[in-house]
């Protein structure tokens, strides 16, 4: 695997760091996604609520607001994960709940891109490893994402 090319995708420095390491998502990058989605729901509540439109107006406004709400819980949530990686497996921990994927055992391995914008020079690098009923979903917005991968492959 050429780390080099990694570097573009994912709009960062690649450095693989020495096993044992625990990554987690930046909480400064999840409070302003956070905050983001709570103005963009709050703007459509307004609307509807303030505005009062037409039900063909305020049913759409209102899913907007809904999805914006949902999004911003998503980001609350990712703040409660992390996961560890080590010579053995990679074990994601999110609460109370664990989930180990050992690397001997793992059957799937899946790299998802997805682009930002039209030009697709970056993007949101996602892998998903599965060992039998288990499976560990992490995007490269989280910490020592390229140590995962380097690991994973």
């Amino acid at each position: 695997m050429q780390l080099g090319l990694l570097a573009k995708p994912i709009g960062r420095p690649v450095e693989v760091k020495a096993l044992p390491v625990t990554l987690r998502y930046a909480p400064q990058m999840l409070r302003w996604e956070a905050i983001k989605s709570a103005i963009g729901a709050l703007i459509c509540g307004g609307i509807v609520v303030g505005l009062n439109p037409s039900m063909w107006m305020a049913v759409p406004v209102g899913i907007v607001g809904v999805m914006f709400a949902f999004y911003g819980v998503q980001q609350l949530r990712r703040g409660n994960v992390t996961v560890e990686v080590d010579e053995e497996a990679a074990t994601r921990i999110q609460g109370v709940r664990r989930t180990t994927i050992p690397w001997e055992k793992l059957e799937t391995f899946r790299l998802h891109f997805y682009a930002f914008g039209r030009k697709a020079q970056e993007g949101t690098l996602e892998v998903r490893l599965g060992a039998g009923g288990d499976k560990i979903k992490v995007d490269s917005t989280i910490d020592h994402f390229p140590t995962l991968l380097v690991h994973a492959s």
